[in-house]
Formats: structure tokens, sequence, C-alpha cells
């Protein structure tokens, strides 16, 4: 029932949402989706008659109504609002910007984004580019006075598409990886049946299977950061051993998940079905492509993305993340209790 009919009602929902809430907001248009951009005006120089074409442009970013535009005086204080999220990219508009563009020159304006800002890199270039076409039809130009270049910043070292690709797949393998086979833990499990026969406790049962595949997701997080590491030359910026610990909640979490699967369901083809439903669900909230409300908040995936993204691109401290990690071990205990709670009632595995 949940394939056939909850996993397609989940799938048109999210694209609905997609189109008609969040369309807007992806695209960048209108004030109340607008992109907060920070704008830095280093031009001193004083060529063309009568205007002053630096400050000229930036009345057009602080107008357009595709940009929440703030106005810095210095570069630092921008990457400064950059690495604290308070904007999603700064333009910097150099020195001889005016001199360039009276002697017919490309003036080149450099626009620093977050290199975690994967959205949002897409969408500033298409509203700086809009505002450049109407800043140069009112001035009547025709040649390309007005260029850009893209300046990433807190950029891991190595490959920047496996970087960037791979920092949702670590976290996403880890957790759906240990689910999958979790979810496999208890239903149908003969030698459990028999084990359960001694004083073992029903709780020791599920504790000691989360443990175990708990356990088995801390060698696959070892393995995929080597490999990350190995084949494509990422260095984060900052240790591994915050990595290893943020994928190690994603072990936990999953685990915990997957043993509540195993003790729902009461055939091994049940756990696959319910597994294919958590998969897809979870590519669908956990992507980070659109608003989820509360389960941004709480969900161990989505989460997880958050913290392996700002630690291992702009190096943010895990003390930052103290409420997202007790929410997931919360969450965690939560989930092993439930499943204690429903393997208590349970007379045979199978």
């Amino acid at each position: 029932m949940l394939l056939v009919f909850a996993l397609p009602a989940m799938i048109m929902g999210t694209m609905w949402f997609a189109i008609n809430q969040g369309g807007s907001a992806m695209m960048g248009g209108g004030s109340s989706t607008a992109m907060a951009l920070g704008i830095v005006d280093v031009d001193t120089t004083d060529t063309y008659p009568n205007e002053d074409l630096s400050y000229n442009f930036t009345q057009y970013l602080i107008n357009s109504e595709e940009f929440d535009a703030r106005v810095y005086e210095t570069e630092a204080e921008a990457l400064v609002a950059l690495y604290r999220d308070d904007i999603k990219a700064y333009a910097v508009i150099p020195y001889g910007f005016e001199g360039n563009i009276t002697g017919d020159i490309p003036a080149f304006v450099d626009i620093h984004i977050s290199s975690s800002e994967f959205e949002s890199q897409a969408v500033v270039f298409t509203s700086f580019s809009a505002v450049v076409n109407d800043f140069r039809y009112d001035h009547g130009w025709i040649r390309g006075e007005i260029a850009s270049l893209t300046v990433r910043e807190f950029e891991p070292t190595g490959d920047y598409t496996a970087a960037t690709f791979g920092a949702f797949m670590l976290v996403f393998g880890v957790f759906i990886g240990v689910s999958a086979t979790a979810a496999q833990a208890i239903v149908g499990d003969v030698p459990l049946n028999r084990m359960l026969l001694t004083p073992a406790t029903k709780m020791e049962s599920i504790l000691a299977k989360t443990l175990a595949y708990f356990c088995l997701g801390l060698v696959q997080t070892t393995f995929l950061l080597a490999l990350w590491w190995a084949l494509f030359g990422i260095i984060p910026n900052t240790s591994w051993l915050v990595l290893f610990f943020v994928l190690a909640l994603m072990s936990l979490s999953g685990s915990a998940l997957g043993v509540v699967i195993s003790t729902l369901v009461t055939t091994r083809l049940q756990a696959n079905q319910s597994f294919l439903f958590l998969l897809f669900g979870s590519l669908i909230v956990g992507t980070g492509f659109m608003d989820v409300g509360i389960v941004d908040d709480v969900f161990p995936l989505n989460l997880g993305r958050v913290m392996i993204i700002d630690t291992a691109f702009k190096g943010v401290l895990l003390t930052e993340f103290i409420d997202s990690i007790y929410t997931i071990l919360i969450f965690s205990s939560i989930l092993i209790l439930f499943a204690w709670l429903i393997f208590a009632k349970r007379t045979t595995l199978a």
C-alpha cells in the first residue's frame, strides 16, 4: 500500500510544491524571495561625465527586485557576512570600473559566493545579468561593458564537483546504507528467536542489534572518507575526525531507524518494501531543494547534510551544532524505545 499509493502521492505532491510554492524562490523573482546580496564599491575613478558609474550601478543592484542588497565598506566585512550566511553572495565593483567603461574596456565585477550554496550559484548570476542588461539599456550601451567573474569562497581542496556532490552522498550513503541492512536485523531472525528463550531481555536484543549495525556503519564511514580523499583528492576545511563524527551520528540514527522497520514488519519482503519507501522519501525530504518545515529541524539526514557541508566547506566548529547533535541523539533514542515497545508485544519474529 505504501509503494502503490503513498509513494506516488509523495512524488506528485513534492512536484506540486516545487512548482507552486518554491518556483519563485528558485528563480529569484519578487521581493519576498529576493536574494541577499552584499555590495562592495572600491572604485574611485572619475572619468565619466556628470555621473559616478560605480555608485549608479550599485543603485541598480539595490533597487532590483531580484536582490536584497546590502552595502559593505570592505571585502573583509562582506566575507564575514557571507560566512555567517547573512548574505548569499557579494559583488565587488573594482577600482577602474568607471575608467574601463569610459575607455570601451570590459569592467569585470567579481561575484563571491559560498561554495556550499549550490542552488544560489545559478540564481545569483541570472539575476545579476538581468540588472546588467537594465543598466546597459538605460545608458544606451550595446557591447559587453560589464562582465562578471565567479569567485567561490570556502572551497575544499580537490575536485569541486566531487566535493559538492560527495558531501551529500556521504551522509545519504551512510544513513540509507545502515538503515537498509538494519531493516533485516530482527524480522525472521531464527537464532534470535532461540536467544529470547534465555534470560536475555528484548531491550538487550534491540540495543545489541542497534550497536552492531552502528559499528558496521563506522566501517562504511571510514571506507567512504578514504575513497573521497583517494579518488578525488578532497581535503576538507576541517579535521577528518569531525566528518567521521558527523557520519557516526548518521550511522547511529540509521541503525535505530532500520531496527524500527525490522520490528514493525513480519516478513523480509515487507522489510525490503518499507526500505524502498524510506529511500525515496528520504530523497524527497532530505536533499534540501525545498522547505520541508519541521522535518529539517528533526530528521537526522537533513541535520547531517547541513553539518557536513558547513564543517567540510566552511570549517565551522562542531560546538556550533550542539543542538543538532542533541536532536539526533534524542531522535535515535526515541526510535530505540519505539522499537522495544513494538518488540515487547511480539510473540514471534516470523
